[in-house]
């Protein structure tokens, strides 16, 4: 029989596997989510089931994501690692951080690129498909701004 544990940590997985996370980096996430300490790479190898060196890059990669903090403890030469547990949060943070990058590239640069196809005798379509594209992302950050206030909000209640 299956622990509960185990059973929110394979839902967990399940999850971000569904999100683009291989199977390795989606475990680690969820078993860091569920940790109330920090964790070692060695501890979290051993959970695993993985070599240190595959939970070392894979922990690296959820640093990158900023989805891991890494930290030292005095005395300590081990690397130990967490995750924020409040899911609005890490929703939050995601959205502002790796979303927002994305869509102010698109939103400052479309323009000029609009602008350049006016001026050029390229394709209509092409231009209809760019303008669109911009217009989406107009919509889309307006949405997303929407949407993390009301989650702030209902945060706070």
């Amino acid at each position: 029989m299956v622990s509960p544990k185990e059973e929110y940590i394979k839902l967990l997985t399940e999850v971000s596997k569904g999100e683009g996370l291989d199977e390795l980096t989606s475990r680690l996430m969820a078993i860091l989510y569920l940790e109330t300490k920090e964790i070692s790479l060695e501890e979290l190898a051993k959970r695993t089931g993985y070599s240190l060196s595959g939970v070392s890059t894979a922990m690296k990669f959820l640093q990158r994501l900023e989805l891991a903090k890494k930290v030292k403890k005095p005395g300590s030469k081990k690397a130990y690692f967490y995750v924020q547990k409040d899911f609005m949060e890490n929703f939050q943070e995601f959205f502002a951080k790796k979303a927002s990058r994305s869509i102010l590239s698109l939103k400052q640069n479309l323009p000029n690129i609009i602008e350049n196809y006016e001026k050029s005798n390229a394709s209509s379509e092409e231009l209809k498909i760019i303008k669109n594209q911009y217009k989406q992302i107009l919509v889309f950050e307006r949405v997303m701004k929407k949407i993390l206030k009301i989650l702030a909000e209902e945060m706070k209640k």
